[in-house]
């Protein structure tokens, strides 16, 4: 979970722990000062509440996340989903590097949901100012609509607009004041951030993967945003990808390009697959992970969003169409 400053992530984690008293979840709570207050807000449920504090979860204290996931591992028994609150300067990118990219970590956890909150009052001059707003945004899975009764209707239909904008991958909620129903928040299969599996394996360091791929789009939408210099990249392909070949321009790109890429993130059909592949990058690093299986009517269509500064939508595009199946093969010979 994460949001920038003041957002309501703790308030919201307070409902999520009340209203599904069915489970027992487990905290891992991160503070930037020496002294934790959040935490002594957190209602105490079944599950146990970890604090990480005099530093982020997202760069200082990255590599205490190892050590923290095995302690919940060897106490799994009392405990069924994790929730995670990141800072509210937190990049939710770094905190999901393991759970994405670690072969290790992924034995033990599954990444289900970012989830973003969001002031409505604020945000607009957060994005302005504040990368980490940008990235809280760019990142997330789902973004939660905070303080609507505090605005116009308009105004949050503005507000809500623009998050599309920014990233049209995610899905928007609009919290109202009471009865808000925190499962509308988790995959309808699932109602966990993270959840364990068998055969967790003790974890140390980082493991980066390193193979991706792409297809030839159908359109090709570049937004710039009027708030801010965010832009946004829509590609869509009716090809199928060369998914090794995909990862290892990925790759090289992210090693070039990384610093203007906020977010990439694509579902994606690979040939000879039947199943969605669904590709993201952190950082430097990306994952692909198997998805659902392709519906048999369903258009195998690719779909890739590019979220940064200074993008080139026609580079981008050049890229992607070079991994598509037809293409690498045209190039064999």
């Amino acid at each position: 979970m994460t949001g920038f400053l003041g957002a309501g992530k703790t308030t919201l984690l307070n409902e999520i722990i009340l209203q599904r008293k069915e489970l027992r979840f487990a905290v891992l709570e991160n503070e930037v000062g020496a002294q934790s207050i959040d935490a002594e807000l957190i209602i105490k449920g079944e599950g146990p509440v970890i604090e990480l504090n005099d530093g982020c979860l997202c760069c200082s204290l990255n590599e205490d996340i190892f050590e923290v996931l095995n302690q919940l591992w060897d106490k799994r028994s009392l405990w069924d989903h994790l929730l995670i609150e990141a800072t509210g300067i937190a990049d939710p990118a770094n905190i999901a590097h393991p759970f994405l990219t670690n072969p290790n970590v992924q034995k033990g956890f599954s990444l289900q949901q970012v989830i973003c909150v969001v002031d409505v009052q604020l945000i607009e001059d957060q994005l302005k100012e504040t990368q980490e707003a940008i990235q809280q945004i760019s990142f997330s899975d789902v973004i939660l609509l905070n303080k609507v009764e505090q605005v116009s209707v308009h105004y949050a239909n503005e507000i809500v607009d623009k998050l599309k904008l920014i990233n049209p991958f995610a899905e928007i909620l609009v919290r109202s004041r009471e009865n808000f129903n925190t499962s509308l928040l988790f995959k309808k299969e699932n109602t966990s951030f993270f959840k364990p599996k068998v055969n967790f394996l003790p974890v140390k360091g980082v493991v980066n993967l390193s193979s991706v791929s792409a297809m030839g789009p159908l359109k090709n939408i570049h937004t710039r945003h009027q708030h801010s210099d965010i832009e946004t990249v829509l590609l869509c392909y009716g090809q199928d990808f060369d998914i090794t070949l995909l990862r290892q321009r990925l790759l090289v790109f992210l090693i070039l390009q990384s610093s203007n890429v906020y977010r990439i993130k694509g579902i994606v059909a690979s040939k000879g697959a039947s199943s969605k592949m669904v590709v993201q990058t952190v950082s430097k690093s990306v994952s692909i992970t198997e998805g659902e299986t392709w519906e048999k009517e369903a258009k195998r269509e690719s779909k890739i969003v590019i979220i940064g500064r200074n993008l080139q939508s026609k580079g981008l595009d050049k890229m992607f169409r070079a991994c598509l199946a037809e293409q690498s093969m045209e190039g064999a010979f």
